[in-house]
């Protein structure tokens, strides 16, 4: 496939450069207290999207993020959707934006709780130390 195909424009010839995309998608998953825990990462190129959720029931319905400023040396926090008082993704966020320096979106679509959390983050930070360079980081 050429790299640039020329187009007509009204002033003369314009040409469309075709690029290498800069996303990769990485999945995972593990079993915690007998539900089956899916994650998807998808690393773009200055920031991570990871989704966390059932496999018998994915859905989108929490988004957090989190990323570094220059002002504070604890990351910045917001939610962009889901319920205000569970704070999984938020606080996923914020510890995974220090590790890797970029901005991170997480998508928490589990009951949040205390037996079940830690085991679904201690199995993201293994696969993180396995596999650095789908996460962005080096």
């Amino acid at each position: 496939m050429d790299e640039h195909v020329p187009s007509s424009a009204s002033s003369g010839t314009a040409s469309i450069e075709f690029m290498k995309p800069n996303c990769e998608i990485h999945s995972f998953g593990t079993e915690v207290a007998a539900t089956p825990v899916h994650f998807q990462v998808l690393k773009m190129e200055n920031s991570l999207l990871i989704w966390i959720g059932s496999g018998t029931d994915p859905t989108f319905s929490d988004l957090g993020m989190a990323l570094n400023t220059s002002y504070d040396r604890l990351p910045l926090c917001t939610r962009l959707m889901g319920a205000q008082s569970d704070m999984a993704s938020l606080n996923l966020a914020s510890r995974l934006t220090k590790k890797s320096q970029m901005a991170v979106y997480v998508s928490y679509n589990l009951p949040s709780d205390r037996l079940i959390l830690p085991a679904i983050e201690k199995r993201l930070q293994e696969e993180i130390k396995a596999y650095p360079e789908k996460f962005g980081i080096v």
